[in-house]
């Protein structure tokens, strides 16, 4: 790739700044679309998390109402065995609403709320742009 910067021994400070001018809205632009498809993975991930949370939420309604009917028909039928089965479908709903939970909660502990590439990308932009003008004003 060719380059039409000057060689580092002739650079002055006008140069740097020029070339630095020259570069500055395709870096800002480039940081933005990485922070951007971060955002996006991190909305992505989240967005699993909640719909394993609505699933449970959802289960765990109907686990309460089969709970109900279920001390409505012992209260009614008081030891005939009608109500165990009406047990057994709310305990089965309620450990699928247990374990949709777990999984939504172990979605949202894996999500980094924090962009880090583009932060840490950021930074070392920064500390480039530092550099070339503290090297510069150091001739």
């Amino acid at each position: 790739m060719a380059s039409n910067y000057a060689p580092e021994s002739e650079r002055t400070i006008g140069t740097v700044v020029r070339d630095l001018t020259e570069h500055i809205s395709t870096l800002f632009r480039s940081e933005i679309e990485l922070l951007k498809l971060e955002l996006k993975d991190t909305f992505g991930k989240l967005g699993g998390g909640v719909a394993l949370f609505i699933g449970a939420a959802f289960l765990g309604v109907f686990g309460v109402g089969f709970l109900f009917v279920t001390i409505v028909l012992g209260l009614v039928r008081l030891g005939v065995p009608a109500w165990v089965s009406t047990l057994i479908v709310t305990l089965v709903l309620l450990a699928c609403a247990a374990v949709l939970a777990i999984m939504g909660k172990k979605k949202f502990a894996a999500v980094q709320f924090v962009p880090e590439e583009s932060v840490k990308q950021i930074k070392a932009d920064v500390e480039t742009i530092k550099a070339d003008i503290s090297r510069v004003r150091n001739r």
